[in-house]
């Protein structure tokens, strides 16, 4: 068990930000050997009938094993293996939510989710959508989405994110995890480190546009990235301790957005180039990469970004603010139309309040509150201490490391801001 998380577990209160929190999530199991207790845990709720949802991979290197730990129970288990799609990878869209559906018995109490990230999505949404609860069972400690409730999913080919359920109980298995591809362990770390920049952003909002912010969620999440970067060597020699410490960041981070019921606290501008990189592959038929790789990379550009606010004084940014010219909701509906084709409507719709907005008006807060954006910017590490940070887990730390081209890059640092309808350090930029 982990003392750091399990302070949490069931609580409900309210907040000084405002608002009621609360975390739905009964145990969390962070050890050597944790797939053994998942029987009991299934046992104590009741759930004679369950069903197992993995991949080929993950499968074979726990699912296979989880299978004949419940039997042996007296459990009923069905199993579902996630097809993987013309590319060869697992996707979560709407195939894949459809085989689950149809894979999972109708008398099935609850779903075991036995892999990483994108498993997880699918068997959240389906989760949510049958009213079965589920357990989660990482097979590598490669994203913060374990504990959340967010499921990002591909719709029409549109990366989307939509509000599902948190998991009933997680079981990490230190063991499990440690043999995990260097790869994905290097994913984890990215996903973490990219809590820098979101908490910047999320903080420009709240700043610029008086959004909501809680502080607790924000210093969550800061204590969980830096649980992290303060155990890198042992993470990167895949010792138990580097485990441990690395999935506690990684639930904490998802415990985080449980507290305020989005995922602001750990995805910005960052997220949104991963999403933008993500779709343009899958349109080009192309392997859509490790989320976590992808958001690492896009972590050390959003963080040059926001260095390159400090060289700014106050009367430098409020000379640009005054001469820029102000998008309209014509223009980016333009942009959005010549950057997403048929995925373009959706987008309209998912940016349709920002759209027209007075940004006269913005830019004079932003002139204001110049202080405020420039503490924030001093708030995100180097892009070179980000860089050095994954490659000391042998992570990539450039686009062309992914295989992500300039000219990707390039439109992504242009029209990625449209992926979500939130103020990021793109949206600011392009006022500059």
């Amino acid at each position: 068990m982990s003392e750091l998380l399990n302070e949490w577990l069931g609580k409900s209160f309210a907040c000084a930000c405002g608002q009621k929190h609360e975390i739905p999530i009964r145990r969390i199991v962070i050890e050597r050997d944790a797939l053994a207790t998942v029987v009991d845990y299934v046992r104590e709720a009741g759930y004679e009938e369950v069903t197992l949802v993995a991949d080929a991979n993950t499968y074979a290197v726990a699912g296979d094993k989880l299978r004949s730990l419940l039997e042996d129970g007296q459990v009923k288990v069905g199993t579902c293996v996630i097809r993987e799609n013309e590319m060869g990878e697992v996707a979560a869209d709407e195939e894949a939510i459809v085989q689950l559906m149809l894979d999972t018995s109708l008398t099935s109490k609850a779903l075991i989710a036995v892999g990483s990230g994108t498993l997880h999505d699918i068997v959240r949404f389906v989760s949510h959508r049958t009213n079965r609860p589920f357990l989660s069972v990482p097979t590598a400690p490669s994203v913060d989405g374990f504990a959340s409730v967010g499921a990002p999913l591909i719709v029409r080919g549109f990366k989307m994110t939509i509000p599902c359920s948190a998991p009933e109980a997680i079981f990490a298995d230190l063991g499990l995890l440690a043999a995990a591809p260097q790869a994905m362990i290097a994913a984890g770390v990215g996903d973490m480190l990219g809590k820098h920049t979101s908490l910047a952003d999320w903080a420009l909002g709240r700043v610029l546009l008086d959004e909501h912010f809680c502080e607790l969620s924000a210093r969550l999440t800061l204590e969980a990235v830096e649980l992290c970067t303060a155990h890198l060597e042992e993470i990167a020699q895949r010792t138990e301790l580097g485990m441990r410490r690395l999935m506690e960041g990684l639930i904490l981070s998802g415990l985080s957005m449980l507290l305020v019921g989005h995922s602001r606290p750990a995805s910005g501008a960052e997220h949104h180039l991963s999403h933008y990189w993500e779709m343009v592959l899958l349109q080009q038929r192309r392997r859509a990469l490790l989320h976590g790789a992808k958001v690492g990379v896009a972590t050390v550009l959003m963080a040059q970004r926001y260095q390159a606010l400090l060289a700014l004084t106050a009367d430098e940014a409020a000379a640009r603010l005054a001469q820029g010219q102000a998008p309209s909701a014509q223009t980016d509906a333009e942009r959005i139309r010549a950057a997403y084709g048929a995925m373009a409507e959706a987008i309209i719709a998912e940016n349709a309040s920002a759209m027209g907005g007075d940004a006269h008006a913005l830019g004079a807060r932003i002139a204001l509150h110049w202080g405020d954006v420039l503490s924030i910017a001093r708030a995100v590490p180097p892009p070179e201490q980000l860089a050095a940070w994954l490659a000391a887990v042998q992570g990539p730390v450039a686009p062309d490391q992914l295989g992500v081209e300039p000219a990707l890059v390039e439109a992504s640092l242009q029209d990625a801001l449209f992926v979500r309808n939130r103020f990021t350090i793109l949206r600011l930029q392009r006022l500059l």
